[in-house]
């Protein structure tokens, strides 16, 4: 078996150094969950509409604000907030209408905070998980939102 050198980022270093017990990596985990999940839910939005966060169209849809779903996890029940569109049409991918989460997206998510997973390998991972087709150039700006979430430690609503 190959393996690979993982490296992480300098933030995840900086958390992971002040867990002092089991309650703090399961906080941890969870926070990093809710923004994970949430910050993929914008990305995809900013995929949809096709302009990011505070940028104003030309024409056609925009951004109506966030609604509340409760999803089942291996840690809890966590409630996220999910992005809408005026035109409704927004069908997320990562936490689709009607439907909780798995473990395995959990796992995903988690693995982009960090594993640091190239751009290919969680577009496979999506895909033959999920059977959900996100191009790298996606993906990319996926990954991207998440470490600025990082980096800025604030929660972008």
């Amino acid at each position: 078996m190959k393996h690979r050198k993982v490296e992480t980022h300098p933030l995840i270093e900086e958390l992971v150094s002040q867990l002092k017990g089991p309650d703090d990596f399961r906080t941890l985990q969870d926070m990093l969950l809710k923004r994970g999940i949430e910050s993929l839910l914008r990305a995809e939005m900013n995929e949809h509409l096709g302009y990011p966060t505070g940028d104003k169209p030309l024409e056609g849809n925009l951004r109506n604000g966030y609604s509340q779903k409760t999803i089942k996890t291996s840690v809890g029940d966590q409630v996220i907030s999910i992005p809408r569109d005026r035109n409704g049409e927004f069908e997320p991918i990562i936490v689709p209408k009607h439907k909780t989460m798995t473990k395995e997206l959990e796992d995903c998510v988690l693995y982009l905070y960090a594993k640091g997973m190239s751009n290919a390998d969680i577009v496979d991972f999506m895909d033959r998980t999920y059977g959900a087709t996100y191009s790298t150039s996606s993906i990319s700006q996926i990954t991207n939102s998440l470490l600025e979430d990082i980096k800025n430690g604030k929660d972008v609503r």
